[in-house]
Parts: C-alpha cells; sequence; structure tokens
C-alpha cells in the first residue's frame, strides 16, 4: 500500500525516521507540467524528506472534460522517479488552478464537482476523510513526531468557492488584478472558514498552512490573498491569535519562482512563508518584482523547497533546492541557525 494512505488514525505515524530522530523534513513543490521533462525528482528523494506536499498545478489540465483531467494525473502517476517517491513517503495535497481546471479560476468554474473527485482519485483520499463528505479539498492531517510532538498539515482550498478576481483595466508591470472588497469577496467560503476558526483551536507543536496562492506578499498584483486584503487580514489574525506555543508556518506555489517571506505578527510572533514554484515551470515575475517582506533573495529557475523542524530547539528552517538538490536559498542561514 502506499505510503500516502496511511491515514487510518487521526494522528499517523509515517514509517520513515530521520537518522538521529532529532529532525522531521517536509520537500514540497508545485507547477508540475506532466508534458515536460520532470527531472527534479530524483534530488527530492536524495534529500530523503518524511513527507512531500504538493501545493497545487501538480499537473496542467485546463479543461471541463474528465477523461482529459484523468489522463494527465494518470501521466504524472507513470512517471517512475514520482512513483518511487510515491512508494517511501506519503503526499499530500492542495489543487491551484491548472489542475483545478480553469486558469485563474474560481467559484464560477462549472466542472468543478469533477475536478474534486479526479483530485481525490489522484491522491487516494480515504472514503471516510471529511475532505470527501462536503464541497472542497480542504482538510486537516496531523502527524505524530518524535519526542511527542504533533505536527498539524492545514491544506486549504483557494479556489472552489473564490469569488471573483478584479482585473486592472491595463496590465500593470508586476501583474494584473486589482483590489477585491467587500462582504461577497472571499477566498476561502463561509464553510472553509468556520472549519478553519475549528482546527485552530487545536494545540500542536508544529502548523503547517498550505495555501497555493501567497500569503505574505503584497507589493505585486499577480494572484494572491493580497488581491482579497480584508481576506488576507482576516487569515493573519487568526494565525496569530491560534496560541503562543505553536510554531506556524506557510507553503505556497503558484508564481514559478520561488521566495522566504516572513513578518512579524502583532503578538511579536513571526510568520514565514516558503513559496516554491515550480517542479517544471520556473522563470515567473520580473527580477526586480518588489517584495517589502522578502528575507531570502528570490530564485527564478526550477525548484522545490525543504522545511526542517528541529524537534529538540521547536524551530524551522526553510531551503531553496535546485534541480540538481543543490541548495540554493536558506533562511535563517547557516550562522543563525548554530
Amino acid at each position: 500500500m502506499r505510503a500516502c494512505l496511511f491515514l487510518a488514525l487521526s494522528v499517523i505515524a509515517i514509517g520513515v525516521v530521520r537518522r538521529d530522530d532529532a529532525l522531521f523534513r517536509i520537500a514540497a513543490g508545485s507547477c508540475a507540467n506532466q508534458n515536460r521533462n520532470q527531472i527534479i525528482w530524483p534530488a527530492i528523494i536524495a534529500a530523503k524528506p518524511d513527507m512531500f506536499l504538493f501545493l497545487g498545478d501538480n499537473v496542467y489540465a485546463d479543461t471541463e472534460d474528465r477523461q482529459e483531467m484523468r489522463q494527465a494525473y494518470d501521466k504524472l502517476a507513470a512517471i517512475s522517479a514520482f512513483d518511487r517517491l510515491r512508494g517511501v513517503v506519503p503526499i499530500f495535497g492542495v489543487w491551484d488552478d491548472h489542475d483545478y481546471g480553469k486558469n485563474d479560476g474560481g467559484r464560477e468554474f462549472s466542472a468543478r464537482v469533477m475536478a474534486e473527485e479526479e483530485f481525490h482519485r489522484f491522491f487516494e483520499t480515504p472514503a471516510d476523510e471529511p475532505s470527501r463528505q462536503r464541497p472542497g479539498i480542504y482538510r486537516e492531517v496531523l502527524q505524530a513526531l518524535p519526542a511527542g510532538q504533533t505536527l498539524q498539515l492545514l491544506l486549504l482550498d483557494t479556489r472552489y468557492f473564490r469569488s471573483p478576481l478584479t482585473p486592472l483595466p491595463e496590465r500593470a508591470r508586476h501583474g494584473k488584478y486589482g483590489l477585491s472588497l467587500g462582504p461577497e469577496a472571499t477566498i476561502l467560503g463561509a464553510s472553509q472558514w468556520a472549519w478553519l476558526q475549528r482546527k485552530l483551536q487545536r494545540q500542536v507543536d508544529l502548523r503547517i498552512v498550505v495555501s497555493s496562492i501567497q500569503v505574505i506578499p503584497e507589493d505585486h498584483q499577480w494572484e494572491g490573498w493580497s488581491r482579497f486584503p480584508e481576506e488576507r487580514q482576516r487569515l493573519l489574525r487568526m494565525l496569530d491569535d491560534a496560541g503562543e506555543r505553536v510554531v506556524t508556518v506557510l507553503l505556497s506555489g503558484d508564481r514559478h519562482m520561488g521566495e522566504i517571506s516572513q513578518l512579524v505578527m502583532p503578538s511579536g510572533r513571526e510568520l514565514t512563508e516558503l513559496t516554491t514554484s515550480g517542479l517544471t515551470n520556473a522563470g515567473g515575475g520580473r527580477k526586480d518584482e518588489p517584495n517589502r517582506w522578502r528575507v531570502a533573495e528570490r530564485f527564478g529557475s526550477r525548484n522545490f523547497g525543504m522545511v526542517d523542524w528541529d524537534v529538540q530547539r521547536r524551530r524551522a528552517r526553510f531551503q531553496l533546492l535546485n534541480v540538481d538538490g543543490e541548495l540554493v536559498r536558506q533562511f535563517p542561514s547557516a550562522d543563525e541557525v548554530e
């Protein structure tokens, strides 16, 4: 049975254990066009992660046709190196627009029910998982860590309920969308917001919130939580209010480049976001794209990300690696980690 099916209990313990039990490693990536050469998987396997997270655009299937979408997923599943990874570590994911079925799509997409069914089929979501019993792919996964610690994954759905974007009258240098404001403007929708509020009450050690689109960056005008500023503030406020002891991390994809952002919340706690994109598609955005919260220089070539959780120190380290598995960005720096 593939490792991604180890979900019989609410808290799971996967079979891969780090060499010294002091480190838990989460690898992540996004934007994997099944029709392009996916040479990056051996580097991800060589990094020996304990878990892999797909952050969206896991395939490119802009279609309303079930057969075409299934063929896209099946082509990814047939890639031998990806299948090897799938056989040894659990893989969880969210979708973005191209595996949802419509570029920049939201709740208006007519085939979203079909797309959700195909998503669950590929990720082999258990039949009794609550995510299968309601609209939208959002879900919680709890992972037992060494030293009695618990990792909580909150996998958000930024597509199924999202209200329309607001196009700019003319495309700007760093994007094409204006602000969506008012009571009808939403990314998560009412039911997912209520679910998130409940899940944030859980006492855990490490919380990873997965959003296919960026949360912290707010200076570009591409898709992102910044285009829904009231939703963004609501999310940041909820994360800040969710407890002093938990370490919260954001993961995102979508942008066809990698970067690391960090802000200090009103409580004084730091919130860091690792954006890693893409596994096959890269070169997104301009080199001078602003991001007031960036703490590590953007990386424009193909990449995958890693979050290393130091169990003893209760600290996370964020890394971007290239197709050869070489470290290209890290935060905190090696000196700061020591």
